[in-house]
């Protein structure tokens, strides 16, 4: 499957991604090794590019059904599934899209988008007599709490989140991860977190998150602590 490159050059700043900031979150701060279950990140990247098509107003879920409009996208990788949606009408569940984006490698597609565009650099670890570990991590592991701590700051005030973090928020909740990202905050920033979900999300977004949900539960991932 062929790469998918940067909608902007290395050297400009890269744009905040629902996906590839899903991505980072799921990441160990200290050793760069991806915390969540590898089927349950497939499946929040998969929920996250669907996201990013929301976000960007090129498509909407109506009772459960994807609808994509015909603008096209900026972003490679997000054109790519929206003409995937619009050209197979035997598939219309977001649902259902979300397990044909994980059979996809969506995974993959995301970690090459993020490369090309500098967010993340390749590398490998070897381990004692175990298979070496290729992981994709960002310059700074900073970068991979970086979300979480905005995420919790906001909603401590608490402040409405932006559409993307509130997403993001929503799926780490959705995967589990949300307890670790989360964790040293007061049982009050949670609480926010459902009333901002509830009132800010709207209703493609709260299918999204639901669909996302359904998909964990019924194929028992659990998220890897």
């Amino acid at each position: 499957m062929p790469e998918i490159t940067a909608a902007s050059g290395r050297g400009s700043r890269a744009p905040q991604l629902l996906a590839d900031e899903f991505y980072l979150s799921g990441l160990d701060d200290m050793t760069g090794e991806q915390r969540l279950q590898p089927h349950a990140l497939a499946v929040g990247l998969a929920a996250a590019v669907l996201g990013e098509l929301l976000l960007a107003d090129r498509m909407v879920i109506d009772g459960g059904r994807l609808r994509p409009f015909d603008e096209p996208c900026a972003d490679e990788l997000q054109e790519r599934v929206r003409q995937w949606i619009r050209k197979d009408d035997s598939v219309v569940l977001a649902k259902d899209w979300i397990r044909v984006l994980v059979a996809r490698q969506v995974a993959d597609l995301v970690r090459h988008r993020m490369h090309a565009a500098g967010k993340v650099v390749r590398t490998t670890r070897r381990r004692l007599l175990r298979k070496p570990l290729e992981l994709y991590v960002p310059p700074s592991l900073s970068t991979a709490v970086a979300a979480g701590v905005r995420i919790a700051g906001n909603l401590g005030v608490p402040r409405d989140l932006s559409p993307t973090d509130l997403l993001l928020a929503g799926l780490l909740r959705a995967t589990g991860r949300d307890r670790d990202v989360l964790s040293h905050c007061e049982p009050t920033v949670h609480d926010e977190l459902t009333a901002q979900l509830r009132r800010n999300v709207g209703p493609s977004g709260t299918q999204l998150l639901e669909h996302a949900t359904e998909v964990l539960v019924t194929e028992a991932v659990t998220p890897q602590f």
